[in-house]
């Protein structure tokens, strides 16, 4: 193609289509969850208290996503400002990587379902991909800029770090020695802090408490996350991962089998991967300029497996379209909840998260572009899930859980009901966890309660709404 510049314009635009369409479909009680675990930093922001940030990390996770995040909710806590941040930086991924690579590099990092799956999760993992990014276009530019990349992605992710360390290294080689001192320096000052807090981690016991690897299993999962398109560019990937690309390349993946080997990181999470999908984009970039017919066969796979996202994707916002469009519990308990009321919205995991398959329909009852500030009804760890993580939305505290656990849920009826507010108890989508509204009946036996069937049966059994009104 003459003209590159238009091609990877079209390509960027698709990208962000793609990532809106997951900021639609990540909006779930999920989302809720993982929020959560940057209120600590919420508190440490809005209490003035800005040194607590540097050592406040999420498990293995350095604090500049929850320091972004906390700043975010202490401004203007919307769920889609928190998770549009990570669009952002998913896409602004592909645009570095675009930048340096080319179209054939944009294409693969814009459709790479290893990248997109997370595009707009509450996590720093989009973060980290874009630090990546930036840390291999810098690798062989001016040594502040390679010095920046890399404090940010050291400060985004532990594996960043690690390619960080390693590409940094790389540079000194080649640099003089004057420039070299300085990279050094620089980089050695910005990572200082994020080493301090990994070699505390080293020495906790719960860093190394991840269950037993089932390396067949990991395979797999590893197969089926990259896809058929995935596999058959692998051997272009492969084929460009030459001078820095390799040796970060070589990095993380060592890296990550550690990790997981020494049970630190869990081979379940597939997220890692997409820290290494914008080395793997620019290498293929590599192959294609190398052999430019090559081109095609990676327009041709990119677009079937950025087809096949999107109408997936699209599949499961009209599925959200079409249950928002019938009665549920949660409609009954907004219509009559007045201000102050609690609402708590009780579903079990009816699957795990970590393919980023699932969605909700319930919660969109709560449009994501609203305030929706952490709540604290009761003195609690926010970081307990048992208490549904509340959330203050249009004057309502509204929690949301897997279970509901007896001692949590009259810790905070207690405090609602000492002040005359109803509680509304949602149970919807438990059908398949054997007993789930028998244990629900079981919490509610001190109350008052008044049960009401709410709508028809679509499978997974016909949604329940509790009103409490106070002590039996």
């Amino acid at each position: 193609m003459k003209n590159p510049s238009i091609p990877v314009v079209l390509v960027l635009v698709c990208a962000a289509v793609l990532r809106v369409l997951r900021l639609h479909v990540r909006w779930d009680e999920i989302a809720l969850a993982y929020a959560a675990y940057a209120e600590p930093l919420v508190v440490a922001v809005k209490d003035g208290h800005p040194s607590a940030l540097l050592g406040s990390w999420v498990g293995l996770h350095p604090p500049a996503w929850g320091v972004l995040q906390a700043v975010l909710e202490a401004i203007a806590p919307i769920p889609w400002i928190f998770m549009g941040m990570s669009v952002l930086f998913s896409w602004l991924a592909v645009v570095v990587v675009g930048r340096s690579g080319g179209l054939a590099a944009a294409l693969v990092l814009a459709t790479a379902p290893v990248h997109l799956l997370d595009a707009a999760e509450v996590n720093n993992y989009p973060m980290a991909a874009f630090a990546v990014a930036a840390l291999m276009v810098t690798a062989r530019g001016p040594w502040l800029a390679l010095a920046i990349a890399a404090v940010i992605a050291a400060w985004s992710h532990l594996l960043a770090g690690l390619a960080a360390v390693v590409i940094v290294a790389w540079r000194l080689l080649t640099l003089r020695p004057a420039e070299a001192r300085l990279l050094a320096l620089v980089t050695g000052l910005g990572l200082l802090p994020i080493a301090g807090g990994a070699f505390r981690l080293m020495g906790q016991g719960s860093t190394w408490s991840q269950p037993e690897v089932n390396w067949q299993a990991w395979g797999d999962l590893v197969v089926a996350t990259v896809g058929p398109e995935g596999l058959i560019l692998a051997p272009l990937v492969l084929y460009g991962l030459r001078g820095h690309l390799r040796w970060a390349w070589m990095a993380m993946a060592i890296g990550l089998v550690a990790l997981v080997a020494l049970g630190a990181a869990a081979p379940h999470q597939r997220p890692y991967y997409g820290l290494i999908a914008p080395i793997a984009a620019l290498a293929v970039g590599q192959s294609v300029t190398r052999h430019p017919r090559l081109l095609w066969l990676v327009v041709l796979l990119t677009v079937l497996r950025g087809v096949r996202f999107a109408t997936e994707d699209i599949d499961r916002i009209r599925a959200i379209g079409i249950d928002l469009e019938r009665t549920r519990a949660v409609d009954v308990a907004l219509s009559r909840a007045a201000v102050g009321d609690t609402v708590w919205l009780v579903s079990p995991a009816l699957q795990t998260d970590d393919d980023k398959t699932a969605s909700s329909s319930v919660l969109w009852r709560f449009r994501p572009w609203k305030s929706a500030p952490i709540a604290r009804p009761v003195s609690f760890e926010y970081k307990d899930y048992r208490y549904g993580q509340p959330r203050e939305i249009g004057g309502l505290h509204v929690h949301s859980s897997t279970e509901l656990e007896a001692a949590t849920f009259d810790h905070v009826a207690a405090e609602a009901l000492a002040r005359d507010a109803t509680i509304w108890v949602v149970l919807y989508d438990y059908a398949p966890a054997t007993g789930m509204k028998g244990r629900v009946s079981r919490v509610m036996k001190p109350y008052a309660a008044t049960w009401l069937d709410v709508g028809v049966d679509q499978g997974l059994g016909t949604d329940q709404l509790i009103r409490l009104d106070g002590l039996r």
